[in-house]
């Protein structure tokens, strides 16, 4: 999808540097993709002790067995 950003100079020229990628929508694409793996990875941590499992081992085998 084609978009138009006004990106600081400076700050892609920097990234360019740093990662050698001479792409700017390399650099778009990476960038995005970090950060969602960011917010994906807060949320687990935030959700840590949230969740309430009552589940045997052996009865989590049994589920994936009958899902095969």
């Amino acid at each position: 999808m084609r978009t138009t950003f006004n990106i600081d100079d400076k700050l892609i020229n920097s990234i360019m540097k740093c990662t050698g990628i001479k792409n700017k929508t390399e650099i778009i694409n990476k960038a995005l993709a970090e950060y969602l793996g960011k917010l994906t990875r807060k949320s687990i941590k935030e959700a840590y002790g949230k969740l309430d499992f009552d589940l045997d081992v052996r009865e989590f085998r049994n589920l994936e067995l009958q899902e095969v």
